[in-house]
This record gives C-alpha cells, structure tokens and sequence, in this order.
C-alpha cells in the first residue's frame, strides 16, 4: 500500500481536527480522574476561586496538540525530536508543579535545560537583531544566550497570567493564530501545523476552562509551560523569518512585533516584577498586582476580563504591524506607552469601585 502523504492546507486542516478530537475526548476524562483522587486545586491565599477545581487540564491541551501536530507536520520541521523532547520535559515538569509544587529553583533550571535542547540540538535561536542600536548578526554566543534568557522569560510570563478563567488560553489562541498565518503566508507550513494544533487543542480547552459547572477544569503548569514554550518557539521563527527575509512582507520592526504579539504576558511580567522591587519583596513570590486581578477588582467577571485584556492584545497587534515601518525602538515606545495608558485607566476603574464599595 504507497504511503499516505498529506501537505498543504489539509495537513493544516488535519492537525487542527485531530488535536480538536483528542483534547475534547481528555479533558472529561481528566476531570474524572480528578475528582476521583481528590486532586483539585484547593482555595489558597493567592487563589482567586473559593472552591476546589480541578486542575490537570494541560494533560488534554498536551494530548492533543502532540497527536495534531505529529499528524499534520509529515517531515516539514527538522529538528522535530528535539523539540518532543523539551516540550514532554516541561509538560513533566508541570505535572511535578501541580501534584507535588516543585521547588522554584528546580522549576527554572528545568525551563532552561528546555531551552538548551533547542538551542543546542536545532537551528532555532535568535541571530540577528534586525539593526537595533546598529547591531544585526550577533556572534554565537550572545545568540544561545539572548535565546535562552527570552524562551525562559516567555515560558514564565505566559504561566504568570493563568491567573483567570479562559486568559492563558485566549492569549494563546490569538498569538497562535497571528504567528500561524505569518507562517503559513510565508510557506513555513511545519510552523504553520505546529500553531494549529495549539488552536484546536486550546480551543476545546477554553469551553471547559471558562464552564462555571462540574465541567470546569484549570490547565495548572502542565499546560501554562508548555503553552509558553510553544510560543517561545513562534517567537524566535517568526524573527528569524523576517531576518533572512523570508517572510511573507518585510518588517522593519520584527523583534517589537513579536512583543506586540506577546504584550499580555510579557508587559504583564514586567509590570509585576518592577513593583515588587519597589515594594522590596522577592520578584518571584506571587501576589495579586497582575492587570487580571486588577481587572477584577474593578468590577469586572472572568469572562469580561479576559474579553477585554484579549481585545486589548488584538489591537496592540494590529497597531503594532500598522507602525511598523517606525523603526523597532519608536514601535516599542508606543506600545509600552499604550499598555501603561491602558493601566492608569484601569487603576481609575479600580478606585472608583472599590469607593463605591465602601
């Protein structure tokens, strides 16, 4: 019988159903096991929710991203067992955090040891800095560095904004459908089925995730890390596309894009942590200043708050490949201009709630 080969937009359309399929069939199941070991996530100081819920949703995000991504890539992606294998550590290592809270020092050293398998074993990592501050090619060195530092800042911050339901995985859906069409308009079609994957897989995700009934699940570390890892990698291709010009258009703002991409979770983390400095207390002991708990403070639902924080990602999106022809460091400017505007107003929702309250 002559091998099956599928390419194009069916391998797409393939690797989006196929991980749609096999997310919807896990996650009930997850929930079942859960709740049969009592292994919810319980009601804390830094918790939002006042009941137990179980968590281990990233399982079903994992499950079927994996199968949708291995049926669609067909050879597309070299270097395709190198990232199985630092997706599957952090996936493990997620499983860790959320059962047995890993150590926080463990946790960082076992994201970095992600980011050295891709950096060492495959040709993703960051080598020129499209002209900023004069510099393009970098030397090897700073590549595996700068590479590194950022897969690990990414990972973090996207697992730093699961803080609400349906956030981590509409922020994912939407950057993953950026960066998946950037690709597929430019021919990378491996990309292309890797983003569909997480689609479909965090798609099925998000209908659970946002259920206020016995459906509900949280996806915990398990899939906030890999989900931060799979868009470390979108970030660093669709730089590399741009650099060597082959990108469907030429950006002249390449690397303030991709942040633009990513604004929620990177701009969020950066807030977060310079407050915590501020304040004197250690950058990495979790607290209630991220903007979702802000948003909730200012009276607003999960629902409403992540509606709005994701229409927000959107239009910095658009904004941001609108400008783009100003120039990486004016771009990245506005933007950070844009989010702190968008805080003060939300800072004034806040205290006018919280004094109609009192």
């Amino acid at each position: 019988m002559p091998e099956i080969v599928i390419k194009g937009w069916p391998a797409v359309v393939l690797a989006f159903t196929g991980s749609l399929v096999v997310t919807w069939y896990y996650i009930p199941k997850v929930i079942k096991v859960v709740r049969k070991r009592n292994l919810q996530d319980k009601p804390g100081k830094h918790k939002i929710h006042q009941s137990e819920v179980p968590t281990l949703g990233g399982i079903g995000i994992f499950a079927g991203f994996i199968f949708g991504y291995f049926m669609g890539v067909n050879n597309y992606m070299p270097g395709l067992s190198y990232f199985t294998a630092a997706a599957m550590m952090l996936f493990f290592v997620g499983i860790t955090d959320d059962l047995l809270h890993l150590n926080p020092v463990k946790k960082l050293l076992a994201e970095v040891a992600t980011a050295l398998i891709v950096t060492m074993f495959t040709d993703l990592r960051f080598t020129d800095l499209h002209g900023f501050m004069g510099v393009s090619t970098i030397p090897g060195w700073a590549s595996y560095l700068i590479t590194i530092f950022l897969m690990v800042l990414i990972i973090n911050s996207v697992n730093l904004i699961d803080g609400i339901d349906g956030l981590a995985a509409s922020i994912g859906i939407i950057a993953s459908f950026v960066f998946g069409l950037f690709f597929w308009l430019s021919g990378d079609y491996g990309y292309t089925i890797m983003a569909a994957a997480l689609i479909g897989s965090l798609g099925v995700f998000l209908v659970y995730n946002i259920s206020g009934g016995p459906k509900k699940i949280f996806m915990g570390d398990t899939g906030s890390l890999v989900i931060g890892f799979v868009m470390a990698v979108f970030a660093i291709r669709f730089n590399e596309l741009s650099a060597s010009g082959k990108g469907f258009i030429n950006l002249s703002s390449a690397p303030s894009v991709s942040i633009a991409i990513l604004i929620v979770p990177l701009f969020d983390t950066l807030r977060v942590i310079i407050l915590r400095l501020r304040y004197h207390q250690h950058p990495f002991v979790a607290d209630k200043r991220h903007v979702h708990h802000m948003m909730l403070r200012a009276g607003f639902s999960h629902r409403k708050a992540t509606l709005l924080i994701s229409l927000f990602n959107i239009f910095i999106i658009a904004v941001a490949f609108l400008l783009d022809h100003m120039g990486i460091l004016w771009l990245g400017l506005i933007l950070l201009t844009l989010c702190i505007t968008a805080v003060v107003i939300l800072r004034i929702f806040v205290r006018r709630n919280e004094a109609a309250l009192v």
